[in-house]
């Protein structure tokens, strides 16, 4: 909640996702580089659609074939940014929450990767592949806010980070807070 906008605190809080919500998984991927634990984020293409342009987590829609929520972060995390899920050791699932611009309920999943893994963006899909230093570029200091606009001039001020000269915040900056909570 520490990284959420403030009018989406109380209906974070108890707000429960419609029946008809989709579901969904993403993929945190740990790793080291350069004696620091990274993470990768991507840049969303532009698109009609609530996340068009948007700083994400890899994943995305769960399958009618997905076994599981892990499956579905897993083959996501592959079709956007081509990592291997054979290479990742699934660590822990983070808190679940619904996102209502887009009607999706969000399942987090940590892994982690021996080494600095070799990324295959997706064209269609990614714009950008932003690699994170978890420990100097996710910090509670280096929260900011910032003004976003959407259609028909809609404003709103929401907190997040600053990473590679892109504002990450929404959902992917609420799912890196749970994050440092568990890692503090």
């Amino acid at each position: 909640l520490r990284l959420a906008p403030d009018f989406r605190v109380d209906e974070l809080k108890t707000e429960q996702p419609p029946v008809h919500a989709l579901e969904s998984a993403v993929l945190i991927i740990l790793y080291p580089h350069e004696g620091q634990l990274c993470t990768v984020v991507i840049l969303r293409n532009e698109y009609d659609g609530a996340h068009s342009g948007q700083i994400s987590l890899p994943g995305g829609k769960r399958e009618k074939s997905d076994v599981d929520f892990k499956q579905t972060a897993l083959r996501e995390a592959n079709e956007e940014i081509g990592i291997i899920p054979a290479d990742m050791q699934i660590l822990g699932q983070l808190s679940r929450f619904y996102v209502r611009p887009s009607n999706y309920i969000i399942y987090p999943f940590i892994a982690f990767h021996p080494g600095q893994p070799v990324f295959h963006p997706d064209a269609t899909e990614v714009q950008r592949i932003i690699e994170i230093d978890i420990f100097k570029d996710l910090t509670y200091s280096s929260i900011v806010s910032k003004t976003l606009t959407f259609k028909s001039n809609f404003q709103i001020t929401a907190p997040g980070f600053v990473v590679q000269k892109e504002f990450m915040w929404g959902a992917t900056a609420m799912i890196f807070s749970e994050l440092m909570q568990i890692l503090n």
